[in-house]
């Protein structure tokens, strides 16, 4: 009589985990319907398999964040920053009860005051609002560790990195220990202006273009180049028959600017730096080095602007440049179409957008 009820208790248990197996799958076919029939079951499902590490919450990349989460795919973040990082951030995922300050004495003497939650980071932070924009997705992982810390075993796990607001070498660095397959980002706004650099992982990397509606066989990316040797090309080298004298100003505002924060340690424009006249004169210094050092010229309206921005981020610049990237992560994880190669720069001043091949001219 024992083993009867054994047998019918297991039975019931399995009836029950196939049930909840069931519903789990329809409510992810009503969720994820619209894309299903945009590109297909098949990609979807492997979508929803892809998990993508986000180094690094910001204006830019949680617009790549919130896009990829609703599309199905699950985020880790690695954000140790203090949550006062996202007061002066256009981030996608700020809210009012997101506040690293303590309550106000107004909300200590009026308890029935919603009070504000105090978060020791950027990613805890976020964490619950990721969380909340597409619960089918469960928890979302936090990475307690300093990005310099990371190593090739943290990454494992992952199809996609995407850094922003991280130091070059750092980038360098992390490029290179991003495990076979996984494809390695970096995106950044400033000011009106946006770029991203693409690491595609190795001249192996393959895709399957489209034509019309049909997907023809695998073919290899042309002309990679990895993220090292993409920063080790001197800018007046860096040209082609579209730029001949020189690469696009995007691409050498955002070196600039990278170049500022390796000789100063900190992102042009934090703290209002570039609002003091003395401030703003030394970075303009380190900047025309950089630039005659590079053998590039700058105009001074694209040189005042890069030192009156600094790494201010709008928030329309980071939405479309987010969505730009988010779209070509989704081709590289879907295996559908041929994804954008070595950068992705945008001019919201002139309302312009474009890939350009970061490659020595031999």
């Amino acid at each position: 009589m024992a083993t009867t009820n054994t047998t019918d208790a297991t039975t019931t248990t399995t009836a029950t985990a196939a049930t909840d197996q069931q519903q789990k799958q329809q409510k992810e076919s009503d969720v994820y319907d619209r894309q299903i029939r945009l590109w297909g079951a098949e990609a979807q499902k492997k979508i929803q398999n892809s998990k993508v590490l986000y180094l690094h919450v910001t204006g830019s990349s949680s617009e790549v964040l919130k896009n990829l989460c609703l599309a199905g795919i699950a985020a880790t973040i690695c954000d140790p920053r203090p949550a006062s990082a996202l007061d002066s951030s256009p981030c996608f995922f700020t809210h009012p009860t997101n506040n690293n300050s303590n309550n106000s004495d107004e909300d200590q003497e009026n308890p029935t005051k919603k009070q504000k939650i105090k978060y020791d980071s950027v990613a805890h932070a976020v964490r619950p609002l990721v969380e909340e924009l597409n619960p089918l997705l469960g928890s979302c992982p936090i990475l307690t560790k300093d990005i310099s810390t990371l190593t090739g075993e943290d990454l494992i796990d992952f199809a996609v990195v995407i850094a922003s607001q991280i130091p070059l070498e750092e980038s360098v660095r992390i490029s290179k220990l991003v495990p076979n397959g996984c494809i390695f980002y970096t995106i950044d706004c400033f000011g009106m202006r946006g770029a991203s650099i693409i690491d595609l992982g190795g001249k192996e990397f393959k895709y399957r273009p489209e034509q019309g509606k049909k997907l023809l066989d695998p073919i290899p990316i042309k002309d990679y180049v990895s993220l090292p040797d993409m920063v080790e090309v001197p800018l007046h080298k860096a040209i082609n028959r579209f730029h001949k004298k020189g690469p696009p100003p995007t691409w050498v505002m955002y070196r600039s600017l990278l170049e500022y924060q390796r000789q100063t340690t900190r992102w042009l424009g934090d703290g209002g730096n570039n609002d003091d006249n003395a401030a703003a004169a030394a970075a303009k210094k380190i900047i025309q080095e950089f630039l005659k050092n590079e053998q590039v010229t700058m105009t001074e309206n694209d040189l005042n602007d890069l030192i009156t921005a600094g790494m201010a981020q709008v928030a329309p610049v980071c939405a479309v440049l987010g969505g730009m990237v988010g779209n070509e992560i989704i081709k590289i994880i879907s295996g559908k179409g041929e994804p954008a190669n070595n950068t992705i720069l945008l001019d919201g001043g002139a309302c312009k957008a474009w890939t350009f091949l970061v490659k020595a001219k031999e």
